[in-house]
């Protein structure tokens, strides 16, 4: 075997093989001998657990015991917080029992009655339904027929069943696509094709291009996309295992007598401490550490060529399975307020059923007749209204989804489009979301010299004659190290403080941005978006990157010669660390070279304290101008300067505890005295129509809120561009603050600014919050517009939560990456954008649209009439429940108090659903101002945001409304005409319904021609009914004097009330009643 340079046996890792695995590793051959051959190396628990092979499990009986399959039937087997070793054979240690199945369901088949029915009868509507349709069957409680109380609760609960099954069996067919897809498994006999959902901790699988990885493996050198675990779309490096990588046929894979160890399951996915063994005679072998890097997690996707993996965690212990969580339930404000409502019902409704009680007397039997009474006023809370605002919600997604304005816009949470229509506080990420999160280079900056976009001819010709002097970088460094060694002098200091030629230096920032590319791939792909316009730009001068892969980097330089390095060491970029790093060795010259970028504000603590004053100030400039800036460092290491170092950074690798930090610890260590070479300046381009959309937002009465990570001068130049700060606008800046007297000082201050945008940085946000944090969000949320700098994740989702707390106000969060998640999800709404950060915010948001103008139709229009006209459909429902409750008070109390029905149960059944469903339903097509206009005149939405369209004000009117109408029906109905009851019955009704058709053309203000359709259906339904139904009792109303008395009844109930309504809309209009006017006037 040939262990690449790698030594045969090492102290370090030797230490890291317990007593216990060897001892176990030979009590286990007497066990398995007999079965397998290949699991001599495998490893037995004390409690002689039987070994579960991976590669040809389907040829063996797992052993379990049957409460295990019960247990495994309803939960699975519990997630193991064991270490494990996997052998190359197929063989785990501790077994693992986990099988590979995505499962997004919500439900099985044994739990979807118990838990929609929990789900449905925690609301106060329908569990109130439940109590009626049981009294039904106590004999002296029952009132009508049993099936006019049951079958619209059945209804109710049939709909919702077949709605969360659909959606549910939606789930299920996505999750059987993935557990379907085949992969080559390699066995000891040949590869063989096994379903995902077939795949076990020990199998290696192959994976092709574009195909999902479908566990948690080990894997060799690949590209992946990781969008759709980490949300970030760039390419990511992982690396082989150095030794497997002599193992080019796979059939050899299988019979390496190796294993890796790993750590128990996590939910971190950028962590992972692993080691890889290869056991050789007396207990010598080669032992390689393995971190992030060795890793292909669930979900990734192969961006090209093939790999192999070891699979080491499957099922419900994959990092994605871990990160996952049950699906957010969002309930939207209306729901409450109309939850409230009904509480407030069902009190109307118990006080007149009372008044009754006591109007007929006190008798023996009154509480039995106080809860007929009860049973008879029931309608008074409509059941419908969860039904009809279910399905309304639905059809407001759907136009979502469809409009061809916001093309690839989708309504993921379809339980909320209504509060769209009420949002007053906009927290929006800035890179990917105001911006393209496309850069463009723009300014190159060195201590002696600066370069911009426009002098591209000036910096190839200088580069060019550097390149012709010599070999490499760094060479005259090199030189003068030699040449100081020689005399036994302090090298690295002299060097440091040593005047450089500044177009040597200029040769060496041009290099080390060739260099310093995390992922090397000649299609641009990279680290990040910034990485990619500074090797366009290095390539435009003639500096062309060749190859790279994990041991070397083949560059061409700007006069054609081809310049080969070695990769000694690499530290990709973190979001913790904020820097790269990476050691190369020049192979022609010999010299090592420790290239290291970052941000200024970790980077200005690793050069020398001279040169601090100018990376700082000239990063402000930069970032005062609405550039990103990155700072890039060199240091030149002699060669036994670098294996000693090395040395104690292979000790720290091979710790199996606490190997991060000990890394960490390792590197810094290199970090000082850095040669400073330049910081790059690149523009980040605006979203299309982006200072449009926030002026829009802003005249709706929308504050919008920056979180941004970005530092305070980059930050302030975008919130001026973007518009977020008009022009009328002022600025008031608080950074770097941190004693809370000061703070408080400040922000009094501020509050006394008229019309001024706040800007404040990380630091002084966290010191706010955590002594003046009622004062900080009392003056803040009263600003037009705030611009958070320096901002975490952590942060972004906790400022959100404290607007929600201190004001009570609806807020949205709207970002494109995974760091915006937490936003996102802690928003009353989140919006999340489809960019080049991949598609976790948008998979996590309950809207997703492509660009950011499109919420400028979301709100404005859509969510607008979602809430609008669903305000007044279920306002509608509650109407119309309350008038044929008024009707039965009106009756009872005529006829001496008696305890029945007003009308059957049939009738009852048939007002409810089919006479008048339709028309109420379609309410919601209703349109008070086109798309044009609402968009056109943004403070429309105003109106809204305080929640006006359904209050107690309204609540009491509608009341009134019913109150009115049932008296009028009644009364007229019976005083008005002499008939016999059962002709009364048909008149009343019937005016009942014609009275209902008439109040909808009230509350519209565009007749759309659904509601004509659905109209014109009710009467022929109606009438169809009368005839053909002798039992609904209705045959009476075709003779034409009954026809005569059902229109006035129906007019005498319905002008009046149409009149005032015509009078308040002429003398006292709506804005967008004013609005309508003068779009009328202007045609």
């Amino acid at each position: 075997m040939t262990y690449q340079g790698r030594p045969s046996t090492h102290t370090e890792f030797d230490r890291l093989i317990e007593l216990k695995d060897l001892k176990a590793q030979i009590d286990s051959q007497k066990e398995v001998v007999n079965k397998n051959p290949l699991a001599l190396l495998g490893v037995k628990t004390d409690l002689e657990q039987p070994l579960l092979k991976g590669g040809d499990y389907k040829n063996r009986k797992v052993q379990s015991q049957w409460f295990g399959s019960i247990k495994k039937l309803f939960r699975g087997p519990p997630i193991s917080t064991e270490e494990r070793r996997v052998y190359f054979d197929g063989v785990v240690s501790p077994p693992n029992f986990f099988e590979n199945i995505v499962r997004n369901q919500k439900y099985t088949v044994l739990t979807i009655v118990p838990v929609v029915l929990y789900e449905q009868f925690k609301y106060f509507f329908n569990l109130f339904f439940l109590i009626i349709a049981i009294s039904q069957f106590v004999p002296a409680l029952k009132v009508g027929y049993m099936f006019t109380y049951i079958a619209p609760l059945a209804l109710v609960l049939f709909l919702t069943f077949l709605k969360e099954a659909y959606d549910d069996y939606k789930r299920f067919k996505r999750d059987n696509e993935a557990n379907s897809q085949k992969y080559n498994v390699i066995t000891s006999r040949a590869p063989t094709p096994y379903k995902s959902s077939e795949l076990k901790v020990g199998n290696i699988v192959e994976i092709n291009a574009n195909q999902r990885v479908p566990a948690d493996l080990i894997n060799g050198a690949v590209f992946l996309r990781t969008d759709q675990l980490d949300g970030e779309t760039d390419w990511k490096l992982r690396k082989a295992v150095k030794f497997t990588q002599n193992y080019a046929a796979t059939r050899n894979l299988y019979q390496l007598a190796a294993n890796i160890r790993a750590g128990p399951p996590i939910e971190n996915i950028y962590e992972f401490t692993g080691l890889f063994s290869v056991e050789g005679e007396m207990g010598n072998g080669y032992r390689e550490p393995l971190s992030l890097e060795n890793t292909m997690w669930a979900n990734t996707v192969l961006a090209a060529g093939k790999a192999y993996g070891m699979v080491v965690y499957a099922g419900k212990e994959t990092r994605m399975a871990m990160n996952s969580r049950p699906a957010r339930t969002k309930v939207g404000t209306l729901d409450n307020e109309i939850n409230y409502l009904s509480k407030l019902l069902f009190v109307m409704m118990v006080i007149l059923a009372f008044i009754l009680v006591i109007c007929q007397g006190f008798g023996n039997n009154w509480p039995i007749t106080f809860f007929r009474f009860l049973l008879l006023l029931s309608g008074i809370i409509p059941i419908s209204v969860r039904v009809n605002l279910d399905f309304s919600k639905i059809v407001f997604s759907y136009k979502i989804n469809n409009d061809k304005d916001i093309e690839g816009t989708i309504a993921r949470n379809s339980t909320i489009p209504e509060e769209l229509g009420r949002i007053q506080f906009l927290l929006t990420d800035k890179t990917g979301t105001l911006t393209q999160n496309d850069m463009i280079f723009k300014r190159l900056s060195l201590e002696k010299m600066q370069f911009s976009n426009e002098n591209i001819g000036e910096m190839e010709r200088i580069l060019k004659k550097q390149c012709a002097k010599g070999p490499g970088p760094m060479r005259d460094v090199a030189e003068r190290m030699d040449a100081e060694a020689k005399i036994h002098q302090d090298g690295v200091k002299k060097v440091k403080k040593m005047a450089r030629d500044k177009d040597a230096v200029y040769r060496d920032l041009i290099t080390a941005l060739i260099l310093t590319e995390e992922d090397g791939v000649r299609g641009f792909q990279a680290s990040s978006p910034d990485e990619i316009a500074l090797v366009k730009i290095a390539e435009s001068i003639k500096m062309k990157l060749l190859s790279r892969d994990q041991n070397s980097i083949t560059i061409q330089n700007a006069v054609g010669v081809t310049e080969r390095y070695s990769i000694l060491a690499n530290f990709p970029f973190t979001s913790e660390s904020k820097r790269m790093g990476i050691i190369l060795c020049h192979e022609e010259t010999g010299r090592v070279i420790f290239y290291l970028k970052g941000a200024d504000t970790i980077m200005k603590g690793k050069v020398p304290e001279f040169q601090r004053g100018f990376l700082l100030d000239e990063c402000e400039q930069l970032a005062s101008e609405g550039l990103r800036t990155l700072v890039i460092t060199q240091k030149y290491l002699m060669r036994s300067e670098y294996e000693e170092w090395n040395e104690r950074f292979i000790e720290a690798n091979a710790q199996m505890v606490g190997r991060e930090a000990a890394v960490r610890k390792c590197i810094e260590t290199l970090e000082f005295n850095m040669e400073f070479l330049g910081i790059t300046g690149v523009e980040d381009k605006l979203q299309e129509d982006v200072t449009v959309t926030i002026e829009s937002l802003r005249n709706a009465g929308i504050q919008v809120w920056m979180l941004t990570g970005d530092k305070v001068e980059t930050a302030t130049c975008i919130a001026i561009s973007t518009g977020l700060k008009a022009r009328s606008q002022s600025l008031f800046t608080m950074r770097d603050l941190e004693d809370p007297l000061i703070i408080r000082n400040q922000l009094n201050e501020f509050s006394a600014k008229d019309d001024c945008v706040l800007i404040i940085d990380g630091t002084t946000l966290k010191a706010a919050l955590e002594n003046n944090e009622d004062s900080f969000f009392f003056v803040a949320t009263k600003a037009p517009a705030v611009c958070v700098c320096r901002c975490s994740p952590t942060q972004k989702a906790m400022i959100t939560e404290k607007i929600k707390k201190y004001t009570g106000q609806k807020t949205c969060g709207i970002g494109d990456g995974g760091n915006d998640v937490g936003m996102i999800q802690s928003a009353d709404v989140g919006v999340g954008i489809v960019g080049k950060e991949g598609k976790q915010a948008a998979l996590a948001a309950d809207f997703s649209v492509l660009k950011f103008k499109y919420i400028n139709k979301l709100f404005l229009y859509h969510g607008r009439m979602g809430y609008k006209r669903t305000a007044v459909m279920a306002q509608f429902i509650i109407h119309r429940g309350m008038l044929i409750s008024i009707i039965q008070l009106i009756f009872s109390l005529m006829f001496y108090y008696v305890s029945i029905p007003v009308y059957n149960g049939l009738l009852i059944l048939g007002y409810a659903t089919i006479f008048t469903m339709f028309p109420v339903f379609f309410l919601i097509f209703d349109e008070d101002v086109p798309a044009e206009a609402a968009l056109q005149y943004p403070p429309l939405y105003k109106t809204l945001q305080k929640g006006r369209e359904l209050t107690m004000k309204t609540f009491f009117v509608w009341t009134w409304k019913s109150i009115y109408q049932g008296f009028v029906i009644m009364v007229v109905g019976v005083a008005g005409f002499d008939e016999p009851w059962v002709n009364i019955v048909s008149i009343t009704f019937s005016a009942l319904i014609l009275c209902e058709l008439l109040n909808i053309y009230s509350d519209v203000t565009k007749l759309h021609p659904v509601m004509i359709v659905s109209q014109v259906g009710t009467f022929i339904t109606y009438f169809l009914a009368a005839l053909l139904i002798p039992s609904v009792d209705l045959f009476y109303i075709f003779e034409p004097d009954v026809i005569v008395k059902i229109i006035v009844i129906a007019m005498i109930s319905w002008l009046p009330l149409h009149i005032v309504k015509w009078l308040v809309r002429r003398y006292d209009p709506t804005e967008n009643e004013k609005l309508m006017k003068r779009m009328k006037n202007k045609k």
